[in-house]
């Protein structure tokens, strides 16, 4: 869905905690729009993403495509809570393999210098809301997902059989030709 259809969804199935839900996605996309080329979005509100070990849901994904000479794709996990900012870290901590980018998205309250030093270390993105404003304090770091992740170990570990393989190869050729000199 659209942005306009996102807000008419949480008139609809919306909870407290998502009071600001569209002006925070509307900041975030805002935030990750390309100067350079036509930027669209998808929402994709309460998306579950099934794991190994579980059943993991996201209060909002955003689908973000750069459509130019070649079309990329960007996903952006959001997660709301009101005051609960223990809660919400973890929860983003924990969907923070599945995206590019994760935010947290709370009314402002003080954090805690471990909370703060967890946001910076996962790279979470952190929105504040009340009824007046929606501000991106901190922005979220590009993260590359566990998907993406295993594709490109796989891809390292692949070359590095090939280049040992070739060296032994070599090193074996260089002995069998050894006349004894």
């Amino acid at each position: 869905m659209n942005l306009e259809e996102y807000k008419a969804w949480l008139e609809k199935y919306g909870n407290k905690e998502e009071a600001k839900a569209y002006e925070v996605a509307k900041a975030i996309i805002k935030s990750h729009e390309s100067d350079w080329n036509e930027t669209k979005a998808e929402l994709y509100p309460r998306k579950v993403v099934n794991s190994d070990k579980e059943r993991i849901e996201f209060d909002l994904l955003i689908k973000m495509e750069y459509i130019g000479k070649r079309t990329t794709t960007v996903y952006i996990g959001v997660e709301f809570k009101e005051y609960d900012i223990r809660k919400v870290i973890h929860q983003a901590i924990v969907r923070r393999p599945f995206v590019h980018y994760q935010y947290i998205a709370t009314r402002f309250t003080m954090l805690e210098y471990s909370e703060l030093f967890l946001m910076a270390y996962y790279g979470l993105g952190w929105v504040v809301w009340d009824e007046d404003f929606v501000k991106i304090l901190i922005p979220a770091r590009m993260n590359y997902p566990v998907h993406d992740l295993d594709r490109l170990i796989k891809e390292i570990v692949k070359d590095a059989i090939e280049e040992k393989v070739r060296t032994e190869v070599e090193t074996l050729t260089k002995y069998l030709r050894w006349d004894g000199d």
